[in-house]
């Protein structure tokens, strides 16, 4: 499972085709974790409690739903996308080098579902060297039939923070 440490920035991250750049200014209010996005098309925005560093990321392109247990996430949901075709890029802050991650080789257009679970949010800016840092997991499958959002754990105060923003938004 390929994995990095990615640098990002605004305190979010995208997952997004070949030919998207960094940066979104849309936000995954409903469950607090992740959204799929118009900007860039086909993609998906994850929120951090971090605004401004690194986080861990790993990422999985798999043939079919996973039976995966996220027991050991704070935060975990699936959502559907409808992919534009290409390789799939978890993309971070607009830095030299790039920091991103491709995990796949080219898929074609089409449903796409990502589970993403997130651990450790909750430090954010005030994260202490001795704490864990914050991580992510990413996997994603084919949904020939595409498939209902679903939030799977929702535990961090980070995701909580998301959730009630969007009962304030306008």
């Amino acid at each position: 499972m390929p994995s990095m440490l990615l640098w990002i920035e605004y305190g979010r991250f995208t997952i997004a085709g070949p030919a998207a750049g960094p940066g979104t200014q849309e936000l995954p209010y409903g469950n607090g974790l992740v959204a799929a996005t118009t900007d860039p098309p086909g993609g998906a925005v994850i929120v951090t409690g971090l605004a401004d560093g690194q986080v861990k990321v790993t990422a999985e392109l798999l043939s079919a739903e996973p039976q995966a247990s996220v027991e050991e996430w704070e935060d975990a949901a699936v959502i559907g996308v409808r992919w534009p075709g290409g390789s799939i890029r978890v993309i971070g802050a607009d830095v030299i080098p790039a920091s991103e991650l491709t995990f796949t080789q080219p898929l074609p257009q089409g449903p796409l579902c990502l589970l993403v679970a997130g651990r450790n949010r909750d430090a954010g800016e005030e994260r202490e060297p001795h704490d864990p840092v914050e991580e992510y997991l990413i996997l994603a499958w084919p949904s020939p039939a595409g498939e209902a959002d679903r939030t799977l754990k929702a535990a961090s105060r980070t995701g909580a923070y998301w959730r009630k923003a969007q009962r304030r938004k306008p």
